[in-house]
């Protein structure tokens, strides 16, 4: 748009001084009546000179103001305050499941609660070096989520509506570390989760997030039964995201820590670790987290998780943690969970990952409950389109006492597209 104006203002004044370029080699030859319209003329183009500097003047003003706006990188996104940057990001993650409870099959058409359907805003500002202040807004939409579907709901499930994920604010210096404010991550969340595999896409120790929805068929009465997947299998990884109160501190040779209090009463704390030595990756993570009154059913909950990369392409993770009810005919609740990845460029496109993993989870949904599974994961990149091919692999079992249960075999396949 500036361009388009600095242009039409050289055009108008080219237009306007040929013109002159003429009368005066007319004047050159013509009387003193002649030099004297010439004189009039000449101070009329001052004039209008003039004006066209001081219209020059206010452009460049103009643009000056517009040029404090950050923009994104495709020129798409422009921030409506000066000195502050947006950015505008989400993805799209829709897949086929089949599932087989023990009694049937089913096909259904699936948001992948891995990682969900979501769209998100970023803002910053700096007023000054080494302090920013930003904002984060991301909300999910799931149409029949992979938690949600079972045999009786096999389409239309889900709050057809958004739902929060962040809502927050942030403070960050490089000498004092980062303040957050609003719904988000609580410290200890993520920590049973660390995972370096390139396949959480469609499996890590959260392994209920694959099909969370389904029903478990009692053997004994040939009946489907109300218990879940996902009442049944549970990381205990920490808070999760709530509304709180949070500080992170600067990273001291590879090490964080971070502690967050919610609204209702919980609190946590959590450590982090990741560095990059000789031929390996690695990652690492612990949590304390206390519910207080946010839960009616925990007490509190140990997490932990690491995750080592080599740079054959091979990795391991493993995840554990504990839970105390506040209910102690519970029991206590228990998880630990491992999987061995690789992978590697094997085409032009994009990495290419596999991983197999097994899990067990104790006194989860009820006391002397015990539930495994293992599964086998591909997820195939394609960097040019921004976008994962995954496909998945899953079996849960559930064994309590007085109940026989059939093996639930779960497939989930599709896309996840960035942008």
């Amino acid at each position: 748009m500036l361009k388009s104006k600095i242009l039409m203002l050289c055009f108008v004044t080219l237009i306007t001084f040929f013109p002159l370029t003429g009368i005066m080699a007319t004047a050159m030859a013509s009387d003193a009546e002649t030099l004297e319209r010439l004189e009039k003329i000449i101070k009329q183009q001052q004039t209008q000179i003039e004006v066209l500097q001081k219209q020059m003047s206010e452009i460049k003003a103009q643009s000056m103001d517009t040029g404090s706006m950050a923009k994104s990188p495709s020129g798409l996104v422009i921030s409506g305050k000066k000195n502050t940057s947006v950015t505008l990001y989400g993805q799209v993650n829709r897949g086929v499941m089949v599932v087989d409870d023990g009694d049937k099959t089913n096909i259904y058409q699936v948001d992948n609660d891995n990682s969900s359907t979501r769209i998100g805003i970023l803002g910053s500002a700096k007023p000054t070096d080494g302090l920013e202040i930003g904002t984060k807004i991301e909300v999910q939409f799931e149409s029949n989520s992979t938690a949600d579907v079972d045999r009786n709901n096999r389409r239309g499930q889900g709050s057809n509506n958004f739902t929060k994920r962040h809502l927050d604010l942030f403070l960050k210096s490089n000498p004092f570390g980062k303040f957050s404010l609003g719904f988000g991550s609580t410290a200890s969340d993520s920590t049973s989760e660390t995972d370096l595999s390139g396949t959480t896409v469609i499996g890590y120790s959260a392994v209920a997030d694959m099909a969370g929805g389904q029903l478990f068929y009692n053997k004994t009465t040939n009946a489907l039964t109300t218990t879940t997947v996902g009442s049944a299998f549970s990381n205990m990884d920490g808070l999760g995201r709530d509304d709180r109160i949070r500080y992170d501190s600067p990273a001291f040779y590879g090490f964080s820590a971070a502690s967050s209090y919610i609204a209702d009463g919980g609190g946590d704390i959590a450590l982090r670790y990741g560095t990059k030595f000789n031929q390996f990756k690695m990652a690492a993570a612990a949590a304390y987290a206390n519910h207080g009154s946010t839960s009616t059913k925990i007490q509190y909950q140990l997490s932990s998780s690491f995750s080592v990369l080599h740079d054959s392409g091979v990795s391991l993770s493993a995840s554990a943690g504990s839970r105390e009810y506040k209910n102690d005919t519970n029991g206590d609740g228990l998880f630990y969970y491992a999987k061995l990845g690789y992978q590697m460029n094997y085409f032009s496109i994009g990495k290419t990952a596999f991983a197999i993993d097994y899990g067990n989870y104790e006194d989860v949904a009820q006391v002397n409950d015990e539930a495994t599974t293992f599964g086998a994961q591909f997820v195939q990149n394609l960097k040019e389109w921004n976008t994962e091919y995954y496909i998945g692999l899953r079996q849960y079992s559930l064994d309590r006492d007085s109940t026989d249960y059939e093996d639930i075999n779960a497939l989930l396949s599709g896309f996840r597209v960035k942008f």
